[in-house]
């Protein structure tokens, strides 16, 4: 099965790629998932918010591996 982009499901397409993202595109990922979590929990969808949140933590645990929490307010955790 493929997603809407058609890549096969589970697989991340090429811009999304954690072995080769930057930090900043990383943080970036986060900081729009952050934006969309909030706008699903203001609108009671909270079955999206659950897949919002796992891209969230993925981009933290990137970014923490990066030694760059910082770049979206976190120091150091």
């Amino acid at each position: 099965m493929a997603d809407r982009k058609g890549q096969p499901a589970g697989q991340h397409s090429p811009a999304h790629d954690p072995e080769t993202s930057t930090p900043a595109e990383t943080a970036s990922r986060y900081r729009q998932a952050a934006a969309h979590y909030r706008d699903l929990a203001e609108c009671g969808d909270y079955e999206g918010c659950e897949y919002v949140r796992d891209e969230m933590a993925m981009c933290r645990c990137q970014l923490a591996a990066a030694g760059r929490l910082d770049l979206i307010g976190v120091g150091g955790v």
